[in-house]
């Protein structure tokens, strides 16, 4: 049997786009003779679809294009997923994936498992599934499941036992098909494959895995669909990128994909390339300090929409030394990218002088007056040029609120605020791969904010590498303080760094997205009151 891949980026909300995508997928599969093609999970709606679920007329255009598409169909089936009517009890919609035959829906299918962790909020919309459904096809039983359904049980979920209901133990199918929308993080290809290794073994079963590749607000789909063959044979498409590929489950040559920072780096500059791309956005205006986090998002910025279209705006102040200003300026050179230079030294005076304040004490006041005249310029520049201002912070000052509100936390969105500062010069080392972009001496420099005399990162912060470790534990892997304290056996106070980070909910909760490329990010997965008692402390 053939089976066709359409690894496919959609855009959330448009129908007719992503519908349009499966015709020309669907037709080359029938011109490679292929035997049945899959598409991802909710592929005519775009995923995460939200709140759009809730107007009746997305839902019936949905269906309406379903039905053209179907009606496009000749010898070879589809399997793709859309959103169908509950016209029984409970939500009133189901997450659904549609057998396709002869031009027909022959059989309708339901997701059973509907996640509520995390990033994932599927029963505020969907009512859940019975149970899964055998498909007699080409003398082959085939078992349609729908993303999660296939992970019960597995180590994908937070927790093994989050399912009572068993979506697969009764089921002996010759394939398995899995529709899936499933978000990027770093680490999780591996983990996915291995999971639907020990599936395809144990079911005795050959695996279809289509995967959702493309970014929509924060989240990044990384694709890496697979054929994993009952004798472990793998066939997996190439991360993050669309393709539309058939393969003969009698014979096909291996083909795998080792995950390791590029990964990352590539999630990254999808999600900046389809921030841009699906809501028409043209440029980017980045603020240049000379210091590694602007300079590696820049250089993704520069990957993802071109050099023409991003524009780095230096802004010197008295405490700015002369070595920031030369490697803004030879960073900028080696991107091709337009800079400008806007010094800042008499508008801060002028601050000082109409709030009578004195430069004597370099205090926070004085620190984030500076960072919110870079702000304010930057978003200036974006009214100006019509471009969006990108913000710039990294996951490690996000956790320690170590950022200036309306300041430096002002943009559409931060590429790097999921990332770790110690990522972050992994990123940038892998960004120099083949030549010098990032010049070194932007990443050899200790970190510095530059808002006051021989300021550096490590006077108010604990060194990252213990720093990153701690929100790691905390943060993604949600570990107790004694578990973090059993594990680093450090001298430091790990309380203390858990109190910081907990009481700068506040400040988190009004900054740009984060594209997320972790476990747990500061994001729309993270629901924590601002309001609180905060752990360990009172």
């Amino acid at each position: 049997m053939k089976i066709t891949f359409a690894q496919l980026n959609t855009r959330v909300g448009d129908i007719d786009s992503n519908i349009s995508k499966a015709i020309e997928a669907y037709k080359k599969a029938e011109s490679e003779n292929s035997d049945i093609i899959i598409y991802p999970e909710l592929f005519t709606t775009g995923y995460p679809p939200l709140d759009l679920l809730e107007n009746k007329h997305f839902i019936e255009k949905n269906i309406k294009a379903l039905k053209s598409f179907a009606a496009t169909t000749n010898k070879a089936a589809a399997v793709i997923g859309f959103v169908d009517f509950n016209h029984g009890y409970g939500k009133k919609l189901f997450n659904s994936a549609a057998f396709i035959y002869g031009g027909k829906i022959q059989q309708i299918l339901k997701k059973n498992l509907l996640p509520t962790y995390d990033v994932f909020d599927e029963k505020r919309y969907f009512s859940e599934g019975t149970q899964n459904k055998i498909i007699k096809f080409k003398n082959k039983k085939i078992l349609i499941t729908i993303c999660e359904d296939i992970w019960g049980k597995t180590d994908l979920l937070p927790d093994k036992n989050l399912y009572s209901k068993d979506t697969m133990s009764k089921y002996s199918p010759d394939i398995i098909i899995n529709l899936s929308a499933s978000p990027y993080y770093f680490g999780k290809i591996t983990l996915r494959e291995k999971i639907l290794c020990e599936l395809a073994k144990d079911k005795k079963a050959d695996i279809a895995y289509v995967n959702l590749v493309g970014a929509n607000d924060d989240l990044v789909f990384d694709g890496s669909s697979m054929l994993i063959s009952k004798k472990g044979k793998i066939f997996q498409l190439q991360p993050f990128t669309e393709q539309i590929n058939t393969v003969d489950l009698s014979r096909f040559l291996e083909r795998k994909y080792t995950e390791n920072i590029s990964f990352l780096k590539q999630a990254i500059v999808v999600g900046i390339k389809d921030f841009f791309k699906k809501q028409n956005l043209k440029s980017a205006i980045i603020g240049l300090s000379g210091g590694i986090d602007s300079a590696v998002v820049a250089s993704l910025c520069v990957e993802a929409i071109g050099n023409e279209n991003v524009l780095g705006i230096l802004m010197p102040s008295e405490f700015t030394s002369k070595q920031s200003i030369e490697d803004a300026i030879k960073l900028s050179k080696k991107l091709g990218i337009r800079y400008k230079i806007i010094p800042i030294k008499n508008i801060y005076r002028q601050y000082l002088k109409e709030l009578s304040l004195t430069n004597q004490e370099i205090d926070i006041t004085l620190q984030n007056i500076q960072s919110r005249i870079r702000g304010d310029i930057l978003m200036s520049y974006s009214n100006k040029e019509g471009g969006i201002v990108i913000a710039t912070s990294n996951k490690s000052e996000i956790a320690m609120g170590y950022f200036t509100l309306y300041g430096d936390s002002c943009g559409a969105i931060a590429p790097i605020g999921d990332v770790l500062k110690t990522q972050v010069y992994e990123v940038a080392e892998e960004i120099n791969k083949d030549k010098e972009i990032i010049p070194d001496s932007i990443i050899k420099r200790p970190p510095t904010a530059e808002l006051k005399p021989n300021q550096l990162d490590q006077d108010d912060l604990p060194p990252y590498k213990i720093l990153d470790k701690i929100i790691k534990l905390y943060i993604e892997e949600e570990l107790s303080l004694d578990k973090i304290q059993k594990i680093l056996k450090n001298k430091i106070n790990i309380k203390d760094i858990i109190y910081r980070i907990e009481l700068n909910e506040y400040k988190r909760k009004q900054i740009p997205i984060s594209i997320k490329v972790s476990k747990k990010a500061f994001g729309s997965g993270r629901k924590i009151p601002i309001v609180r008692k905060i752990l360990y402390y009172e």
